[in-house]
């Protein structure tokens, strides 16, 4: 019986029993449950300082592998809250063991997976592990929140401009914002040429070519460029400004109207663009230092900010490799379609060029005809030897004799038995050190040759999903050359999106990676 055993420790300093003692305590509980049976053990033991509230976890998405890949019959934990505190994804997670014969074990609970009660009362431990860390979560949120209504600095990254100080409130000490007149000037000029009418996207161009960066010496982006227009923590509590906090429902201190009198900078705490149902509203409170943007004014940013957003949709509907084209140094490509004498031109162009300049990017327009084409060429010999099909995310694993490894893994434990009972006749004697030796020598030779066992089983359900994979992919190749004139373009392009992780175009060559 192959046992998947999957310990964690959501931080460091959580009281609950060490990796090691979970993966002891789940092997004697095995031991006793399948008494009689040969088993075999698979540690996943990786995740330790990860939280249980998602299933982002190295180690976790490696025995969800593995249970795909049909490599284990029964996955067990110390406490069911260790593979997962958040409800809807601990189902996800029991349908995949359902779905591949996988049986679920927790110790601690000591609950049968194989009978209706048990599945429920595994279902309502889960939902109280759920419920266990949304308190806590929002005990922090409550804190943080209570911190910002005073104007405190509630931590994170300070915003450029400002630097952080510390005074005692109430006899505790506690951070609040400064603005730091070295490099404000930065955050004012920022705001003169947006509201000048130069785009976010103009206007990282134009640090870059006038050498503007941030305290760290790194050029701004178009999101860094954003959150600066958009922060509050800039703005004069104005009249102005209340008038657009108000209109925008955000939540504001008691006696607004008096405390909005032009004297002071803003706190921001929460997102903005709040929208009903998405995320709680934006909480504005009354800081300690100056104001730099006048309330008229940084309304003035939000407003064109509004208008300034692009259309998603596009104009033309060009290009099936939109998403997925890359020009030779790897960057991401745009579609590019403008009308001359007459005449229409269509092409893919890099989007680092595109917002950065000739000098950040080599590669000129890629016609977008000429490369659509090509792809097809491509696609089409591929449906007549789907041998060609190069996949991304595998690789190719040497040939392991498993056969082998299982006999000389028999014949080490024979030895090491065997050595044992000379060992314990040999108490005190000479000799007894270097048998000793013999012992550790082999079961040294004895871990590795199980490591390597996983590792072939692992590998060979790895294959096995590529060969699915591959087969997957050369259907999609197919169904779409054999309907391509009647498909519309999204439908095109969606299917390639699907199916392609991306295509290089270089000196004239396209590269597709599946």
């Amino acid at each position: 019986m192959r046992i998947g055993i999957y310990p964690r420790k959501s931080v460091y300093r959580d009281n609950s029993e060490s990796v090691s003692t979970q993966v002891k305590l789940c092997k004697e509980y095995a031991s006793i449950i399948y008494r009689g049976q040969e088993l075999e053990y698979m540690i996943y033991d990786k995740d330790e300082g990860f939280s249980g509230k998602n299933v982002n976890r190295p180690s976790y998405k490696q025995l969800m592998n593995d249970v795909r890949s049909s490599l284990l019959d029964v996955v067990m934990v110390y406490k069911l809250d260790r593979i997962s505190r958040n409800v809807q994804d601990f189902s996800n997670t029991f349908a995949v063991f359902q779905e591949h014969g996988v049986s679920f074990v927790s110790v601690k609970e000591s609950f049968d997976t194989s009978t209706p009660i048990g599945r429920t009362v595994m279902y309502i431990l889960a939902a109280f592990a759920q419920l266990e860390r949304e308190n806590t979560s929002e005990r922090v949120s409550d804190s943080m929140l209570e911190m910002a209504k005073c104007g405190f600095w509630t931590g994170g990254r300070t915003p450029i401009g400002m630097k952080t100080v510390r005074k005692t409130v109430a006899g505790r000490e506690h951070s609040f914002l400064m603005v730091d007149e070295e490099t404000i000037p930065l955050v004012r000029q920022l705001f003169s040429l947006f509201l000048d009418g130069m785009s976010i996207t103009k206007l990282e161009r134009y640090c870059r070519d006038h050498g503007m960066k941030t305290s760290g010496g790194k050029y701004m982006a178009t999101n860094q460029l954003h959150f600066i227009l958009t922060n509050p923590v800039y703005c004069r509590n104005d009249a102005a400004a209340l008038a657009y906090f108000r209109e925008k429902e955000y939540i504001l201190p008691e006696h607004a109207d008096l405390i909005f009198d032009g004297s002071r900078g803003l706190i921001g705490y929460g997102r903005s663009g709040h929208r009903e149902g998405t995320s709680p509203p934006l909480t504005v409170a009354l800081g300690i230092h100056d104001w730099v943007i006048s309330g008229e004014d940084w309304v003035a940013a939000q407003r064109r900010m509004g208008t300034n957003k692009q259309i998603r949709t596009s104009k033309y509907e060009v290009g099936i490799l939109k998403g997925v084209l890359r020009c030779s140094n790897g960057h991401r490509t745009i579609t590019k379609v403008y009308n001359q004498k007459g005449s229409q031109y269509r092409s893919y162009l890099c989007s680092i060029r595109d917002r950065k300049g000739a000098a950040y990017c080599d590669t000129h327009h890629i016609k977008l005809d000429q490369v659509d084409d090509l792809f097809l060429k491509k696609l089409k010999e591929l449906k007549l030897n789907k041998d060609l099909i190069v996949l991304q995310d595998f690789q190719e694993f040497p040939v392991f004799d498993e056969k082998s490894a299982l006999r000389r893994r028999d014949s080490i434990e024979t030895k090491i038995n065997n050595l044992t009972a000379i060992l314990e006749e040999a108490d005190g004697q000479a000799s007894a050190k270097y048998i000793l030796r013999q012992i550790n020598q082999l079961d040294a030779e004895l871990q590795q040759l199980e490591s390597d066992i996983q590792d072939s089983r692992r590998q060979a359900g790895l294959m096995k999903q590529k060969e699915n994979t591959i087969d997957y992919v050369y259907d999609q190749i197919c169904y779409l050359l054999n309907h391509f004139e009647i498909l519309e373009y999204k439908e095109k392009n969606e299917l390639i999106r699907k199916i392609v992780k991306e295509c290089i175009f270089d000196d004239g060559n396209l590269k597709i990676i599946f």
